[in-house]
């Protein structure tokens, strides 16, 4: 027997063998079979009678093998096959054990298929696309090929740059500035000024005094989703602003960008200038700010220099008006100081010749000596009356070391609020200097030029993006529908 007819009488003999403990379970409870075991054992009947019809036919094959080749075993596939005798010896063959068929019934193709689930045919999916999808993209194409103003772009570019020279820049300054990130353009922080003031309220407010900028954008012929509505607030305008008006700002090159967006080409040229002009005129006012505050600054200190200049010298004359001496330093001092000086010398020439005549032997009471002691007693008298002089009262008043004390210290005074006063002079004529130079100015090295074509609105990038969107949404959508349809059935 071959291996396939050994493998399906295995099948069916497992398939008799658990119908029959089926059957012998079912008897003690004297239930009658199911209809599932009748057919199984209706598919085993049949199984086993159609290997009958088969095995005749190879009965009647066989007498013509047999001649030249012994006889197959018929064995069980419980069973093992035994080993083969020699020829010589009697050959003896295992009984068979008989397996029932299994009844047609149990055959696979017997089977009756499960009933398939007919789906209804649903125009849903037709209909949302029709709305979802291809209405709004006929709804946009209608929109932008039949109704949507032409916008004309005007653009400039600019830099904010320094007129005065930088300072040194050392190999740590650069390390640092490699490492922060750090450009060349010292006026980084102008540039971004400028940019952000393009975009602002007050630019707004100005060119609505200087051109009336509002009226420019809510003129009859823009079409009405892209025209601004002139009876609504200056807030709202400024947001409908900050979309027609782009400006960006490039750390790396140092270039600045502004582009602005009209309906006429006339009106964006207009619109582009007047806004070149406010933005000169604002880096002159921040530029200019701390320099004209730095000269009325310098201006206020030397008028309170020369003022305190003035009152010190208005004291110094009512002194000297007081005291009747124009200036005790250079008319009493001094002269007493020389005085004083000649006498200490002459004194001193005096002893001198004295000691040279001592050493001569000469008595103490000869002519030359006594003369000598007399001009040395008068020197001294004379030397001790000028330098009593500064402590003494002058004519009643105070004493002189007194006077020339606080006309010293008058004095001083009026020297230093002169220092004071020239400091402040010439901090004055420095702050006069920068002034007069601008330390920051705008350059617009691409000025703006009269638009002659529309830019925007790109129709066709315009179409594409609204019927993507609208696609993407209506397949989210119909995805969701679905999976909450599935859930609830």
């Amino acid at each position: 027997m071959s291996d396939p007819e050994t493998r399906r009488s295995s099948v069916l003999a497992s398939l008799e063998a658990q119908l029959g403990r089926a059957s012998g379970a079912q008897q003690p409870s004297g239930r009658n079979p199911g209809p599932i075991e009748e057919e199984g054992a209706r598919a085993v009947r049949a199984l086993r009678a159609s290997d009958r019809k088969r095995g005749g036919a190879d009965d009647a094959s066989a007498p013509n093998a047999s001649d030249s080749s012994p006889k197959q075993e018929l064995v069980s596939p419980s069973l093992p096959r035994r080993r083969r005798e020699p020829s010589s010896e009697r050959h003896t063959t295992a009984p068979v054990t008989p397996i029932p068929q299994a009844p047609e019934r149990w055959r696979p193709e017997a089977f009756p298929l499960l009933p398939e689930r007919r789906r209804k045919r649903s125009y849903g999916v037709i209909v949302s696309f029709l709305l979802f999808v291809a209405l709004p993209i006929v709804a946009a194409s209608v929109y932008y090929i039949f109704y949507a103003s032409n916008q004309y772009v005007a653009e400039f570019r600019f830099a904010v740059r320094e007129s005065s020279t930088p300072g040194p820049v050392t190999s740590a300054t650069a390390a640092v500035g490699a490492l922060v990130g750090a450009t060349a353009s010292s006026a980084v922080v102008e540039n971004y000024m400028v940019t952000d003031y393009l975009t602002s309220r007050q630019i707004v407010d100005e060119l609505q005094a200087r051109v009336g900028v509002k009226a420019l954008y809510a003129r009859p012929f823009i079409d009405w989703w892209s025209r601004f509505d002139g009876s609504k607030p200056m807030e709202k305008f400024v947001s409908y602003w900050q979309k027609m008006v782009r400006a960006d700002y490039d750390q790396i090159t140092g270039v600045a960008v502004a582009r602005v967006r009209a309906f006429t080409p006339d009106d964006a040229y207009l619109i582009a200038t007047t806004m070149v002009s406010l933005a000169e005129k604002l880096v002159n006012d921040v530029a200019m700010r701390p320099r004209r505050d730095a000269l009325r600054f310098a201006e206020e200190e030397v008028k309170r220099s020369e003022n305190r200049l003035k009152d010190i010298r208005a004291q110094m004359t009512e002194y000297r008006d007081k005291e009747a001496v124009i200036e005790p330093n250079s008319s009493v001092v001094t002269s007493n100081t020389m005085l004083a000086q000649n006498l200490r010398a002459t004194l001193i020439q005096y002893q001198t010749e004295l000691g040279a005549l001592s050493r001569q032997n000469l008595r103490p009471n000869a002519p030359t000596i006594l003369a000598l002691k007399s001009r040395i007693y008068a020197a001294r008298q004379q030397l001790a009356e000028v330098e009593s002089q500064v402590a003494n009262s002058r004519g009643g008043n105070r004493s002189l070391s007194r006077v020339v004390g606080q006309y010293e210290q008058l004095d001083l005074d009026r020297q230093t609020a002169q220092t004071i006063l020239t400091g402040s002079i010439q901090s004055l004529e420095q702050a006069r200097a920068n002034a007069m130079v601008q330390p920051l100015y705008i350059t617009p090295f691409v000025r703006p030029a009269r638009p002659e074509s529309s830019t925007y609105p790109n129709r066709l990038m315009a179409i594409l993006t609204v019927g993507l969107a609208c696609f993407f949404l209506w397949t989210i959508g119909l995805l969701v529908v679905r999976a909450i349809g599935e859930h609830l059935a």
